[in-house]
């Protein structure tokens, strides 16, 4: 074994050569040799830091070994909570150190092996400590949370778009992750500690290298089915670690109800300059589809349905079957519309990354680009990213923190999936047009008798002309999805860009090893472009019910800005004293915010070839939002711990904000409203105690528990102010009238969370456990009072209603096997959480809210966000039966009874009047999840690895709108083939009723016929990876892997995908509108290091 000399206080010692590779740029105390006696306890001064505070020493030796008992050298051993205590195992893996006698634990570090913990016992002679390999996930760090936030540090092969894919894939049970729809890079919903909030963001707050990042939840774009998420501008490849803080998130003060994620992106590593250069390529497989009628079977619906209406017509063009007729070629297409839309989609990743500097600066350097093709046609995504870290040592106590940032997306867009309702135009989405279109019409134009692809169809469908001219705003006919998605295409057409900026400079000043000022300044700048149009061709001519009229296209336009100012001032300080180390801050953080939103619209362009917004459009309008606001927050926390076995941790923030009334209740401080807001968290590492270091069966255990108080700040800029809004009135003239009136004493929610938690490594560090319990009590609830009807507004904001959660995540990691060759470990995690609506303003017992056709009941005493509707018992075989039970509804008049027949739904009769109405509604359904987490394992042998994911989620019910349009039965759009079993003719035993032109019954009404179980376990994740084993003069390392992802997925679900999310916010979890789902993909890449 190759050894190196060194010198210390004149004496030399022979040290691993790797050891001190491993130990380069740190101080290294060698107190074992040193020592000149065998007596536990001695006064021990280093000579070279006449600074060093003296602390008594005793002797700790032990021996430390790998999983197959053979003897670990070179590893690193050193007093865990103390610096300047450190040493190195001998060949045959023992080592001998001098530790303060205060010092509880060890930790020992080594570059092949994950680090270890050791607990103290009180002799000299120390339990063997096993070390696994570095394959396996890390249990220990330097850095040991004693409070309970869990991170994510694997994003070495990620093929993933977002952040939030790996927040999911990595922490599962700990956080409610839900991805939104298959669109490249579209990101998911998190929710941490179960619903914390109901009518503004339930989502938690996310800090970049400790820079508040404004998510931009709620608001505004114009492409229907699409969500910019923030988070998309920050490549996975540049994050080193996410840490989800569950507690203790008072210090982010009126923001940290709903969580905290801390992000941190790559800094430099190493003094040497390295190169790593990445780039991979993948393929993503077009989506499940739903099964649809061909163009026969659709022929017979819509022949069907023709009886219904009101026309007179006997003969159609699209019924006649003689080959000779002259429209005949015209409408015997068998058209598979989805074949035209979706396609298979090619990615492509490009990566480099340099590192290194010298003594007085080190940076990173990273600059990537990607190309996401998506499997729909026209909904593209391409991203470039420019990151530059550094740490520049100005003076001997002067150092500062620069970083910039720049990210640009740009979008190929268009609508996803179904309309809401069709009174404000026609469906402009391809995605759901593919499944709506007349399978029997083709999408090229019909001439001198035949069908031609050469040229598209772009004349509008009239099969139904006859049928329906007494239904002239009922938007019957649908557009070309294939035309409409070519005359829709142009970089001044249907386009989205976004763009990131930040600068951030951190300078610190030390006025000794124990204090120290800092301040954190930081510019973030976030730019969005959206273009929108319908073209003409392809297009029908429309009813827009707000203009009460038709048009024949539409064009917007869209331009927002947001400037985020931060300023953070910190002064810090830490001390030892013996067995107590004291650690305080404190400081303010004042945020300024600027949002500048300018939304248009404009209709009849005249011309797909002038695609402009102009106020000489009809109906041309203007919106605009300019919000300015700011907050405050003056913090102050202490950390402290005794003998590394007791930590105890305090916060406390005061935060003002612009948002928050004049008169709302606080503390009254410089003419402003203060929320206060406390924290107290405790944990105990039990393993640290004398007595208990000598299990053998826990090798760590730590008891936690807190309480916090935090806030959520995410209030209505208008919510304090009385304002006025230009109005259209009679569809030409122009007006103002009052829009909101202000509430004075709005502010902030409050949420009050107790947490208990325990966190286990036993067996030889072989068997991890962790396990979290929380209770949350949200009061002030951000919700809508009633207020005098002589205002002319039925409601404004108000701070009334509370809300309960009771959760729980667990988490547990097993080594199975662990030898110098092959490693095995299995994990899986869960998490759970209920909640209760406890209070509401007004005396009021429930809160109703209207999406796509449903109503959202969140109701005192029960969940929040649950599905009301009406039950269902089937389908009226024979008249008789409907007739026994004598079920009606009413007409619009209020008056006229009509009675249902054979082949109507059988509702239930809740209130026993007989008639249906919203009186005999139920509570039909939960989307809160029973269950949610993930299921991993990982093998390795040698240089070859194997990853595997599962996530999963159970018990969560879905509203399956999409299912509900295709299956309606009232509409002349396509269905789906569950249709061909409708009920057709008396006797007919069935649970799908008869069609019916606009469906007078309401059999397709919302009920729990729409309602479905969405649960699912999915194969998220395999990646088989390889490093090979090169090393020279030119290359440092090679990698290389092949990735597949959502390969499998298990569920009941009828849709196309059972994970979706169609909107930011709490209300409307859980609704399926049919937007483009989530599909396998394969990815390969490589890595070379220079």
């Amino acid at each position: 074994m190759k050894l190196n000399n060194i010198r210390y206080n004149k004496t030399r010692y022979c040290v691993p050569a790797g050891a001190l590779m491993l130990c380069m740029g740190m101080l290294v105390y060698a107190p074992n040799v040193l020592a000149q006696t065998d007596e536990p306890d001695v006064v021990m001064k280093k000579s070279d830091t006449p600074k060093q505070r003296q602390y008594t020493l005793r002797a700790v030796e032990g021996r430390v070994t790998d999983a197959d008992g053979n003897p670990v050298f070179g590893a690193m051993v050193k007093a865990m909570n103390v610096e300047g205590y450190s040493t190195f195992t001998e060949e045959d893996g023992t080592y001998k150190l001098y530790v303060p006698v205060f010092s509880s634990s060890l930790i020992v570090s080594e570059p092949k092996h994950n680090p270890v913990v050791i607990g103290l016992l009180k002799g000299e002679r120390q339990y063997d400590a096993v070390m696994h390999s570095m394959s396996f996930t890390a249990d220990y760090s330097d850095e040991q949370n004693e409070f309970g936030g869990k991170s994510a540090t694997s994003f070495n092969y990620t093929s993933a778009l977002n952040v939030k894919e790996e927040i999911q894939k990595q922490l599962g049970g700990m956080a409610y992750t839900k991805m939104r729809n298959g669109t490249p890079g579209i990101g998911g919903d998190i929710f941490i500690n179960g619903i914390n909030s109901l009518n503004v963001n339930a989502q938690p707050l996310v800090v970049v290298d400790g820079v508040v990042l404004d998510q931009q939840y709620g608001r505004t774009m114009i492409h229907d089915g699409f969500t910019n998420d923030i988070l998309s501008n920050i490549s996975p490849a540049d994050i080193a670690k996410v840490t989800v803080l569950r507690n203790g998130t008072a210090l982010y003060g009126a923001k940290g109800a709903n969580g905290v994620i801390l992000i941190e992106t790559h800094r430099c590593r190493s003094l040497a300059t390295r190169i790593s250069a990445t780039l991979s390529a993948g393929v993503t497989t077009m989506p499940k589809f739903i099964d649809m009628m061909d163009a026969e079977q659709y022929r017979g619906y819509a022949s069907e349905m023709l009886k219904t209406t009101l026309s007179k017509n006997r003969e159609f063009k699209f019924l006649n079957n003689d080959p000779g007729y002259y429209y005949y070629n015209q409408y015997h297409n068998k058209t598979d519309w989805k074949d035209k839309i979706y396609r298979t989609a090619i990615s492509q990743s490009y990566g480099i990354t340099v590192e290194g500097g010298d003594n007085v600066a080190t940076y990173n350097l990273s600059v990537g680009y990607t190309k996401a093709n998506s499997t729909m046609e026209y909904n593209d995504m391409s991203r470039l990213n420019v990151r530059f870290n550094t740490d520049i040592n100005l003076l001997k106590n002067l150092s500062v923190r620069f970083d910039a940032s720049f990210a640009d997306i740009t979008r190929d867009i268009r609508d996803d999936g179904a309309p809401s309702g069709y009174s404000e135009g026609t469906p402009t989405s391809p995605a759901f047009l593919a499944y709506a279109k007349a399978p029997f019409l083709s999408p090229y134009a019909f001439g001198r008798g035949v069908i031609s692809d050469s040229h598209l169809d772009i004349v509008p469908e009239s099969y139904l002309d006859e049928a329906l001219a007494n239904y002239p705003d009922y938007n019957w006919k649908l557009a070309n999805p294939v035309a409409l998605n070519e005359y829709a295409e142009a970089s001044n057409k249907n386009r989205f860009e976004n763009s990131l900026l930040n600068i951030s400079v951190w300078p610190e000043y030390r006025f000794s090893p124990n204090l120290s000022i800092s301040e954190h300044f930081s510019y973030t700048l976030v730019n969005t472009n959206e273009k929108y149009y319908i073209p003409i061709n392809g297009v029908p001519s429309y009813y827009v019910a707000a203009v009460n009229g038709f048009r024949t296209n539409e064009v917007r336009s869209l331009f927002s800005k947001q400037n985020s100012v931060m300023s953070d001032t910190r002064l810090s300080w830490h001390n030892r004293y013996d067995a107590h180390n004291l650690e305080l801050f404190g400081g303010a953080r004042i945020l300024w915010e600027s949002y500048l939103l300018n939304n248009q619209l404009g209709y009849n362009t005249g011309s797909d070839k002038t695609p402009f917004m102009s106020s000489s459009l009809m109906n041309a309008s203007s919106f605009g939002t300019k919000d300015n606001w700011n907050s405050l927050a003056w913090y102050l926390q202490a950390n402290y711990d005794y003998m590394g076995k007791y930590f105890l941790q305090g916060n406390v923030t005061i935060e003002g904000s612009s948002r928050f009334g004049s008169e709302a209740s606080g503390l009254d401080l410089f003419g402003a409203r203060w929320g206060v807001f406390p924290s107290v968290q405790a944990s105990w590492v039990v393993t640290n105690e004398p007595w208990m270091a000598k299990s053998s069966v826990f090798d760590y255990l730590r008891l936690s528990a807190g309480y916090d108080v935090s806030g959520n700040d995410d209030i209505d800029y208008y919510a304090a102010r009385s304002y006025l809004r230009s109005k259209l009135f009679l569809h030409a003239l122009s007006g103002l009238s009052i829009d909101g009136i202000g509430n004075t004493q709005i502010k902030w929610e409050t949420t009050r969370r107790v947490n208990i938690g325990l966190d286990a490594k036993m067996l030889s560090n072989r068997l991890s456990l962790s396990f979290n319990l929380y209770k949350c009590w949200t009061s002030d609830l951000l919700t809508m009072q009633s207020i005098g009807f002589l205002s002319g507004l039925d409601s404004n904001w108000s701070n009334g209603g509370k809300l309960e959660n009771v959760g729980l995540d667990v988490a547990a990691m097993v080594k199975v096997i662990s030898n110098c060759n092959w490693q095995w470990e299995v994990g899986a995690s869960m998490g759970h959480y209920k909640n209760k609506l406890t209070e509401l303003p007004d005396n009021k017992t429930h809160i109703d809210n209207e999406m796509y056709g449903a109503v959202i009941r969140s109701e005192v005493g029960s969940p929040v966000n649950m599905f009301y509707g009406y039950k269902t018992e089937g389908v009226y075989s024979t008249s008789e039966q409907a007739k026994a039970a004598g079920l009606y509804v009413l007409d619009a008049n209020g008056v006229t009874k009509h009675y249902y027949g054979a082949g109507d739904m059988i509702f239930v009769d809740r209130d026993g009047n007989h008639e249906i109405n919203e009186n005999d509604r139920f509570i039909i359904g939960d989307p809160n999840p029973d269950i949610f987490g993930n299921i991993s394992t990982s093998l390795s042998y040698k240089n070859i690895r194997l990853d595997v994911c599962f996530n999963y989620s159970l018990g969560n019910d879905v509203y399956n709108y999409m299912r509900s349009q295709l299956e309606g039965g009232s509409r002349f759009i396509n269905q789906t083939t569950n249709l061909l079993g409708r009920w057709q003719s008396e006797g007919q035993v069935t649970n799908v009723p008869r069609v019916v032109f606009q469906d007078p019954m309401g059999n397709s009404r919302f009920s729990d016929r729409w309602i479905e179980d969405g649960s699912y376990l999915r194969l998220k994740t395999v990646t088989l990876s390889y490093r090979l084993p090169i090393s020279s003069q030119y290359i440092q390392g090679l990698e290389c892997w092949i990735q597949g992802n959502k390969l499998l997925t298990l569920s009941k679900y009828l849709g196309s995908d059972p994970e979706f999310s169609a909107t930011t916010s709490v209300i409307g979890q859980g609704i399926d509108c049919g937007q483009l789902p989530q599909s396998a993909s394969f990815v390969a890449g490589v890595r070379i290091n220079l």
